[in-house]
């Protein structure tokens, strides 16, 4: 059966508060964390990314691949705590998970061929392309949960909690990338009257971007320690361990460029204009072959169909670790 969850945000919060009319002991809490996330299969395509790269150095070929994986995230959020009793609490639980990665990523072909057309007469072709990009990947994350706590005493001032739960987690991955492209073909052909040379030159400078969404839920556990700072003050660490996966990211993408074209006998001729368009579609995981190496690559694809019969919806998850610390503030009377 699948969960609506427009109707799971709805549901949670009556759910909470309903629970909390027969109680009077709440307590808030707001935190601040950093942590480590698996990333999935978009941190396994930088990664793969970079190997192809790193694979395809030689034969006119080279590149620079600056561009980390997307593990590192920070978190901020707020908890609404019921206790059902001493040592057992509900707690809602709402936060925003941010996690990015900047760099560059350059290519560069260089191809030359001699062609002996007759004995007086020789072509030679050389071809140069370089490739120049900056993506910045953004994620973000809302984060809506409910979990059960279990609270031990250890003396007057420090108490233990062991938990886990569950939740729905909205995400936004947005991908921005600058890049300039710049290809080169110089054709001289040599006769015994002199030379002729032919030029084909190509300059694109733009901005391309990918905008996607997903909904997912997941699955969490915690242990942490309160210290009591006060009658109704505390502060909390807290390490927790998340297991979530979120797939099907749709959404669009936009590229706008403009263009400058040389080409003909001696450069002659020029020309040049704008390209624009937006397409819809998804993220996609496939293996990219290297025929040098033989060896083959998971990478993202952001296409309406999958690129080839092996792709899978790609899951971007947000599985890892974090370590929290938090200041709560406690109403009622139970303590």
């Amino acid at each position: 059966m699948r969960i609506n969850p427009k109707a799971f945000i709805l549901l949670l919060p009556g759910l909470f508060f309903a629970a909390g009319a027969l109680s009077s002991d709440l307590s808030f809490r707001v935190y601040g964390s950093l942590g480590y996330v698996d990333g999935g299969d978009l941190s396994r395509s930088i990664s793969g990314w970079r190997n192809y790269y790193q694979g395809r150095q030689g034969d006119g070929f080279s590149s620079t691949y600056d561009l980390g994986e997307m593990h590192g995230s920070s978190e901020l959020g707020a908890e609404a705590v019921l206790a059902l009793s001493r040592r057992w609490s509900l707690s809602l639980g709402v936060g925003y998970v941010q996690q990015g990665t900047r760099g560059e990523i350059t290519t560069q072909i260089t191809q030359h061929e001699n062609i002996i057309i007759s004995p007086s007469e020789r072509e030679t072709i050389d071809f140069a392309e370089t490739i120049a990009r900056n993506p910045v990947y953004t994620k973000s994350t809302i984060p809506i949960t409910l979990s059960l706590d279990y609270s031990l005493a250890l003396n007057a001032e420090w108490t233990l909690m062991l938990g886990g739960g569950g939740g729905i987690y909205l995400g936004n991955v947005d991908l921005r990338e600058s890049y300039d492209i710049d290809s080169e073909s110089l054709s001289e052909l040599q006769t015994g009257d002199g030379v002729v040379q032919y030029i084909d030159r190509l300059t694109t400078v733009g901005d391309y971007s990918e905008k996607t969404k997903s909904t997912g839920f997941g699955l969490h556990g915690r242990i942490g320690l309160n210290l009591k700072l006060g009658p109704s003050t505390f502060l909390s660490v807290t390490i927790l361990g998340r297991w979530v996966n979120m797939k099907s990211w749709k959404g669009t993408s936009h590229d706008a460029s403009e263009w400058q074209w040389t080409y003909g006998l001696w450069g002659a001729n020029s020309a040049e204009g704008t390209n624009e368009r937006t397409e819809n579609g998804q993220y996609w995981t496939y293996d990219l072959g290297d025929e040098k190496s033989g060896k083959s690559y998971p990478i993202l694809a952001f296409r309406d169909t999958g690129p080839s019969p092996s792709s899978k919806s790609a899951n971007i998850n947000l599985s890892g670790i974090s370590i929290r610390v938090g200041l709560g503030f406690r109403f009622g009377g139970k303590g």
